[in-house]
């Protein structure tokens, strides 16, 4: 008898040890995800520094502020997707005007695009701008001639 409760106590103590080391053993996955999470926070505020820094790098070169030739390459390719975006934006606000509907003086409503009103048979009357335009001498875009910065790159206009 005594030896089968040695054996049930050896069982006992080895199911024991076990679930010891498995607390220690979630205890160290625990602390490893809680540095994991610290060291993922710090990269991604390291990241945002990063940007932040290049944002204000970017924005000296720009004012002439710094001058490297080093950089001239990335800012050149900076200022091609602004000229990409601010186009793309463009459009984007023509497509937008052009959903727009007006109103006829017989109170029908005129579709973008139409020549004549459905209802009353009145020529519509196109609005066309007449603006004055100067060209950014960094990305070459058209601009109001009453703009200090360019709305495409941002560059000060003199």
């Amino acid at each position: 008898m005594e030896n089968i409760q040695e054996k049930i106590e050896g069982e006992v103590s080895k199911i024991k040890d076990k679930i010891e080391k498995s607390k220690n053993k979630v205890d160290l996955i625990k602390e490893k995800n809680s540095i994991n999470k610290i060291k993922n926070e710090n990269q991604e505020l390291k990241s945002r520094l990063f940007l932040d820094m290049g944002i204000l790098i970017y924005d000296k070169i720009r004012k002439n502020e710094i001058v490297d030739t080093d950089f001239d390459e990335i800012s050149n390719e900076i200022v091609k997707i602004d000229k990409i975006i601010y186009e793309n934006m463009k459009i984007i606000e023509a497509l937008n005007k052009s959903m727009e509907e007006s109103i006829c003086e017989c109170g029908n409503t005129i579709s973008k695009g139409a020549k004549f009103c459905a209802e009353c048979g009145k020529k519509v009357e196109i609005e066309l701008e007449e603006k004055e335009y100067i060209t950014c001498e960094i990305c070459n875009m058209n601009i109001d001639i009453d703009s200090i910065y360019c709305t495409c790159c941002g560059n000060k206009i003199n």
